[in-house]
């Protein structure tokens, strides 16, 4: 399993109608990038941070209620945030230095100069470095108990 970044996190929608959704996360970015990899946010659809609108953020191997308790229950708190805002919550919730943003995009250096100052580094990989991956957002989970038997 060292070859695959496993997290909890949530989708983020910006907008006057802006939302927050549970989501879970399976990539397989390759070994060596999958184990350094402890807080992330991927954007699956922008082509630039203009056309941000959604935003997966992603802590790794946590599960959905601890983030939403240490993460999303922060951004609540804030009522309005921006970037920055976003990233320094998901790293001092993960207690983390480095935040992993995969994307086909880089943060302004207002952004990332505000975020050196809190001692926060964003490492920016394009998003095909994710690799495979597979989001489950806004779903209702079930566990099947031991045996499962197809009909």
């Amino acid at each position: 399993m060292d070859e695959y970044f496993i997290g909890a996190g949530a989708l983020l929608t910006a907008g006057p109608t802006a939302t927050i959704r549970g989501a879970t996360l399976h990539a397989q970015p390759g070994v060596a990038l999958a184990r350094q990899v402890s807080a992330a946010l991927i954007d699956f659809e922008s082509a630039g941070p203009a056309e941000l609108s959604r935003l997966l953020i992603v802590a790794a191997g946590w599960s959905g209620p601890r983030f939403h308790a240490e993460v999303v229950a922060r951004l609540l708190a804030l009522g309005e945030c921006g970037l920055s805002d976003v990233i320094a919550a998901l790293a001092d919730a993960v207690q983390t230095t480095g935040v992993h943003l995969f994307a086909r995009w880089l943060p302004d250096q207002a952004t990332l100069d505000s975020l050196e100052k809190s001692g926060i580094r964003v490492l920016s990989h394009p998003l095909e470095e994710l690799g495979q991956a597979a989001l489950v957002s806004g779903q209702r989970v079930e566990r099947w108990r031991v045996p499962v038997r197809a009909a």
